[in-house]
């Protein structure tokens, strides 16, 4: 019997391909990972949170300043409770893409992304992630 939705390997009929969350997405040999627009408050909080399947992932993790202060955001990685990467953004004001963390997944990693504003105050931050699956 086919799978419903036309199949594909992981199948995403009947869920949100396109949705924010915590969560990893895939559509074909690709991932994604969109946090949504949350408010940082100077608290460490996961962004992103999840469980990778069995095949490895090469990603870009783009760090989003979404609000218009001057807050200092910082992004933390981790695989496995290990931090294995973290970049602070300044100011949204730069206009600038903020650089992106290049990394490679292993297959069944737990990956964090923690946002925390050390600045102690409010602003909006966001986190996307992007790749390409190999099995």
């Amino acid at each position: 019997m086919p799978l419903v939705g036309g199949g594909g390997a992981p199948n995403v009929a009947g869920s949100n391909p396109s949705g924010i969350g915590t969560s990893i997405n895939y559509i074909g040999n690709h991932a994604y990972a969109y946090s949504g627009v949350i408010a940082s408050s100077g608290t460490l909080t996961a962004y992103l949170q999840f469980t990778t399947g069995n095949g490895y992932i090469v990603a870009e993790i783009q760090p989003v300043y979404v609000g218009q202060g001057t807050n200092n955001i910082q992004y933390i990685v981790k695989l496995d409770g290990q931090i294995i990467n973290s970049t602070e953004v300044t100011s949204s004001r730069d206009y600038t893409p903020f650089d992106t963390m290049k990394i490679i997944i292993p297959a069944y990693t737990k990956v964090e992304v923690l946002v925390d504003n050390v600045s102690g105050g409010t602003e909006d931050a966001a986190v996307v992630l992007t790749g390409e699956v190999y099995y």
